[in-house]
């Protein structure tokens, strides 16, 4: 992908400004491009802000203020530096993101197309009038747990039960019977709450739906819209969450390309990926497209984390600069530069606890096609399911490896064992995590084969 040059018409210095947050893989490639940047941080955001020391600007700012006072903090920025284009990476500054572009006259998606995005409820209901009844599951709005059960026996059981406006399928609970729907309800309204209130998200009013639940495989489609609305897709990547392998979760354990979906299962999700984004209104945005089976699930306005890292190491592609290009009136070049496979894996504890210890992570580096971990959790710290808001680290892994095995595929620890069902299926390329003493579960991620023979719950732990 050729180096653009930073164009500025005016003589003060040109940003790329950051608003709220931005992590580790979510904006190096745009330095590299020669892009300077900045970023006003939300003062109450506990993510883990990425390595800043070379943005020219890093500001702090309270995003719980009022959205003119958010607007004026960032004019007195355009007062000493062009802004190029105004970058938003996370879910919850969305709509303020679309809200300070539009005061300041800048290239973003429209409010009124953030609000659809951010409340599910809406986007379904848009999804069924514009694309028609089988592009998503059946839902209900809960009002109250009377409402929650007769919505539950309209949908069926067992049927899936989420907040609106959090990320990474947290409190998300597959619901077989009336007793775990109700428990799983109440923990819900006790615990978001106070979530809201952690990310300085005051005003925040917990939101919950009911759907019918829906078999298939969890596969995302990232996409830009340029100003005129037309959509530009990235390759699919697939999901395995915590139920692929055993836990009582659905967090997004790992993201992997490629998927093992047919040519044509690619080009109607595609398809329904754009329908999506169109029936929403998005323009001058970033989309991410989540889809249970072939149904729409949901539509974020923002990448999805950890896609511009995994959609560079299998496939060269520069999506956070396609973004830019984009923003700027041009047309996004993210075509791929290589077909390599890769994968990033996020593990979580398999129960709440304190951290005694994450053994032998000396093993993960030596491994083939290890990139890189971060150790997100020390000992000592309390950690649990990615519903109660915890993770342990993440891997990545890329190669052009294909090797792969054959005969009995196994991993040991002194605690357990984990295996494939399918041991011809597992590439060379594996890494794992094992420790969390005693009550944690040892966890392990790898490449697989493209294989339709392959089981849907591909992992398995055995104590």
């Amino acid at each position: 992908m050729s180096s653009a040059a930073q164009i500025s018409s005016s003589s003060k210095p040109a940003i790329v400004l950051f608003l709220g947050m931005v992590r580790r893989g979510e904006f190096e490639s745009l330095q590299k491009q020669g892009l300077t940047l900045g970023i006003l941080v939300d003062t109450n955001s506990k993510a883990r802000l990425g390595d800043t020391s070379q943005f020219a600007l890093v500001e702090k700012f309270d995003f719980s203020r009022p959205l003119p006072e958010l607007i004026e903090a960032v004019r007195a920025i355009q007062q000493r530096f062009e802004i190029l284009a105004l970058y938003n990476v996370i879910e919850f500054y969305v709509l303020q993101t679309a809200e300070v572009a539009r005061a300041l006259g800048m290239a973003g998606i429209s409010p009124e197309s953030a609000k659809l995005c951010l409340d599910k409820n809406i986007m379904r209901r848009r999804f069924k009038e514009r694309i028609g009844q089988h592009a998503c599951a059946r839902f209900h709005v809960i009002q109250s747990e009377q409402h929650l059960l007769e919505s539950a026996k309209d949908v069926g059981y067992p049927c899936f039960l989420q907040p609106n406006n959090v990320s990474a399928s947290m409190w998300a609970t597959r619901n077989p019977d009336q007793e775990t729907l109700l428990a799983n309800y109440r923990a819900m309204v006790a615990e978001v709450p106070e979530y809201y209130v952690k990310l300085g998200k005051f005003t925040a009013k917990l939101d919950a739906t009911v759907t019918e639940y829906m078999e298939g495989a969890n596969i995302s489609i990232d996409c830009l819209m340029d100003e005129t609305g037309r959509v530009y897709t990235t390759p699919a990547v697939e999901v395995l969450t915590g139920k692929g392998v055993g836990i009582d979760d659905y967090h997004h354990f790992a993201r992997i390309l490629p998927t093992r979906l047919s040519n044509a299962d690619k080009k109607e999700l595609d398809e329904m990926a754009r329908a999506g984004c169109t029936a929403l209104d998005m323009t001058s945005s970033a989309a991410h497209v989540e889809f249970i089976g072939k149904r729409l699930g949901e539509i974020a306005a923002r990448p999805g984390g950890n896609r511009p890292r995994i959609l560079e190491m299998a496939y060269g592609m520069d999506m956070l600069y396609g973004y830019y290009q984009m923003l700027r009136g041009g047309a996004p070049d993210i075509k791929a530069e290589k077909n390599l496979s890769a994968a990033i894996v996020t593990p979580f504890a398999r129960r709440d606890g304190v951290l005694r210890a994450i053994r032998h992570l000396d093993r993960i580096p030596k491994l083939p096609g290890y990139l890189y971990h971060e150790i997100r959790a020390q000992a000592g710290q309390q950690v649990g399911l990615s519903r109660a808001v915890f993770a342990l680290g993440s891997i990545s892994n890329c190669s052009p490896a294909m090797r792969m095995m054959s005969g009995a595929a196994s991993m040991r620890s002194r605690r357990g064992r984990i295996f494939t069902n399918d041991a011809r299926a597992l590439r060379v390329n594996c890494c794992h995590l094992v420790g969390l003493r005693r009550r944690f579960l040892i966890v392990i991620s790898g490449f697989f084969k493209a294989s339709k023979s392959m089981p849907e719950s591909r992992l398995i732990f055995k104590r």
